[in-house]
């Protein structure tokens, strides 16, 4: 079979934190929890306050520092405002935010790696790594949660998920029924990103990046942890 290439996650904020395969035993899990982090819970019917790199059973990694150390998130809230999100890191930041003022990196040039900042405004940081020295560009990629009990084409249950894409520059990709937020509650309801194509001005290359803010609803009580998020892309 031929190699497809590598495909990390990472907190966009520490983007040297990466989040372990699925099913490693380690810290594999996007946490969403309230004000209080792991300690906290949700809301019923509201928007996660913090977001944290956590194990199967909820426990954040002691090794990356204490509350709002760098395995806290940049949290991205859903505040009800199709012109607004809340950010924050660790329950504190700049608080609420215009959309156009939302940004990650900057790329001078599309075909050098990016400057990341160390205050970034996503939540998770995609990376694909094409096989070998092979430099391509990338189609179709998506990022969605499903039911971890189905299949990925069976609804997150229990739970809203919503995002958006923070592109190389510093702009929204999808515009979701909300406003900015787009629902991706399964593989058929999707976050869409852009295409990395020569039309959009980006170069084949050996290395690409997608950030995503992410936002996430309890619509029941409860641990809610029948989901899982999957990301797909296609390359030539």
């Amino acid at each position: 079979m031929a190699d497809l290439g590598t495909i990390q996650f990472h907190n966009a904020r520490e983007s040297g934190v990466q989040i372990s395969l699925l099913g490693s035993g380690t810290y594999d899990h996007m946490g969403f929890f309230g004000i209080g982090g792991t300690a906290s819970a949700v809301d019923l019917n509201s928007f996660q306050d913090t977001t944290v790199l956590v194990d199967s059973t909820g426990d954040p990694n002691p090794s990356l520092g204490p509350f709002g150390g760098s395995g806290f998130f940049t949290n991205t809230k859903n505040i009800g405002d199709p012109n607004t999100v809340e950010l924050s890191g660790g329950g504190s930041g700049p608080g609420e935010v215009n959309i156009v003022d939302v940004n990650v990196f900057d790329v001078a040039n599309l075909g050098t790696e990016p400057e990341f900042s160390q205050q970034s405004s996503g939540t998770l940081l995609i990376q694909y790594f094409a096989s070998g020295v092979s430099e391509v560009n990338t189609f179709n990629a998506k990022i969605y949660a499903f039911d971890n009990t189905a299949s990925p084409t069976t609804p997150a249950p229990d739970v809203t998920i919503q995002g958006f894409e923070i592109n190389a520059s510093g702009i929204w990709n999808s515009i979701g029924v909300s406003g900015i937020w787009k629902t991706m509650s399964n593989q058929n309801d999707a976050l869409p990103f852009a295409d990395h194509s020569n039309s959009n001005g980006y170069i084949a290359r050996n290395r690409h990046i997608w950030v995503a803010a992410i936002t996430a609803r309890a619509d029941s009580i409860g641990v809610l942890d029948d989901f899982d998020f999957a990301f797909e892309v296609q390359f030539a």
